[in-house]
């Protein structure tokens, strides 16, 4: 789970993913430094977005390949 740095959702973000590991459900959360809200959608060419979508893919394709 990726949270923007600048973003008035952070701090639910932070507490939505503490929630699902206390829960016991494997979870990564990253905090995207300088990004604000919507990043990745208001600029998906930029190096962060891509970087985000690549690390966040990455993330997916391990988790739904461990046994």
């Amino acid at each position: 789970m990726a949270v923007a740095e600048v973003d008035p959702l952070r701090d639910e973000g932070r507490d939505y993913a503490a929630r699902l590991s206390a829960a016991g459900v494997t979870t990564e959360l990253v905090q995207v430094p300088g990004a604000v809200h919507g990043f990745d959608l208001l600029f998906p060419q930029a190096r962060i977005s891509e970087r985000n979508l690549t690390d966040q893919t990455r993330a997916l394709r391990d988790a739904l390949h461990h046994p």
